[in-house]
């Protein structure tokens, strides 16, 4: 499976790179940053944010990019982002709970946050599938998952979710405010870089929490068992909502169209919304929204599948290795349902979540429960 991943990974390069270039994305986005104007407004692009030349033209790329992608010219494109940001930061979760588990100290697992920084600028397609094909490679808890090692320190599990909604919700948030009227253009670009790095606030956040609060937080199965469900209830949550306003919306555009304003319902029809371009098509695009839209789609698939092949070999392992046995059948039915009802990333959170309830029932020692992990994290 591991290199089912890093074949997924490499393919990002050629669906989501190469198609950039060769279907004129690549070349619209340079025209606006030479020209200094945001691309489909008449607003000049920021250029200056940290001081560092390179750092700078690199988020003005980036907002060149984002920008038409948060303005709302283009409905069919900002839906599809609203389910692509909860698959994200669902599919976050999962990888720096990874990195939190105790047989996954000192391995690549054990460092989210560059992956996630190499997301950022390599997109979610290639750097989580990698990062989950070595994890596949080098974690025990991958091969043979004990409720030791793969027992997450307490105090994680409960601030996960909210190190998420401060370092990576909050600035999602801010830069979708609609602009000029909520917040100036101008503001909205620095959101746009602003938010770039936000798997390094979730990982700052998450260190700092473990070793500021961690001698508050006592021995408790019960405890840390009711943290963890939170975590997983969380991210699917996170990752079905989106997935459902994504798909209800899309749909109803095309089962009620009068519900729409006539100007938009065209935009959110299914198949504007869902829609796959190939590389090998030859599709020239005629502006940057609508390149910015296949490189997404893309992005989300690729990246998606990844998370849920993943998911699937854990349930898979840890099913076999204490159950002697997985049903395939079921496993296959259960992953079409979940992933209709909250995507392949939420479809992937529900199976590692049941893989936990199961190594942790049946592996864990009497008595003893979860312990707390005093092994040193690194961001």
């Amino acid at each position: 499976m591991r290199y089912v991943l890093f074949s997924l990974s490499a393919f990002a390069l050629y669906a989501i790179f190469y198609f950039a270039h060769i279907n004129g994305l690549d070349e619209l986005a340079g025209e606006a940053v030479a020209s200094g104007k945001l691309p489909g407004v008449n607003a000049p692009i920021r250029t200056h944010f940290t001081g560092v030349k390179s750092v700078d033209h690199v988020l003005t790329v980036l907002t060149a990019f984002f920008y038409p992608f948060l303005d709302g010219q283009s409905p069919a494109l900002l839906l599809h982002g609203v389910g692509f940001s909860g698959a994200f930061g669902a599919a976050w979760t999962l990888v720096v709970l990874e990195s939190w588990r105790r047989g996954n100290a000192g391995t690549v697992a054990a460092y989210p946050a560059i992956f996630g920084l190499v997301a950022q600028l390599m997109t979610f397609a290639f750097a989580t599938p990698l990062l989950l094909g070595l994890h596949l490679g080098c974690s025990v808890t991958a091969r043979r998952p004990t409720a030791d090692n793969i027992q997450v320190p307490r105090v994680v599990l409960a601030v996960l979710p909210f190190v998420f909604l401060i370092g990576y919700m909050v600035p999602t948030q801010t830069m979708v405010l609609p602009a000029p009227s909520t917040i100036s253009i101008d503001m909205k670009q620095l959101a746009i870089a602003f938010w770039q790095p936000w798997p390094a606030y979730v990982s700052i956040l998450t260190t700092a929490a473990y070793y500021a609060l961690s001698p508050f937080f006592h021995k408790s199965h019960r405890a840390s068992m009711s943290s963890l469900r939170w975590v997983y209830a969380s991210a699917f949550a996170n990752a079905t909502v989106a997935h459902l306003i994504t798909l209800v919306v899309s749909v109803a555009s095309l089962v009620a169209p009068a519900i729409f304003n006539p100007q938009h319902v065209n935009q959110f029809h299914p198949s504007k919304v869902f829609v796959i371009a190939f590389p090998w098509s030859g599709v020239k695009v005629q502006t940057v929204a609508e390149g910015v839209h296949y490189f997404l789609r893309w992005d989300y698939l690729i990246g998606s599948v990844g998370v849920l092949l993943w998911a699937c070999k854990l349930y898979t392992v840890a099913h076999k290795q204490i159950l002697s046995t997985v049903s395939v059948t079921g496993l296959l039915v259960k992953v079409a349902l979940l992933t209709v009802v909250s995507g392949p990333v939420g479809a992937a959170v529900e199976l590692m979540w049941e893989r936990d309830e199961l190594v942790f029932k049946e592996t864990s020692s009497a008595g003893t429960g979860l312990r707390n992990v005093a092994t040193k994290k690194y961001i």
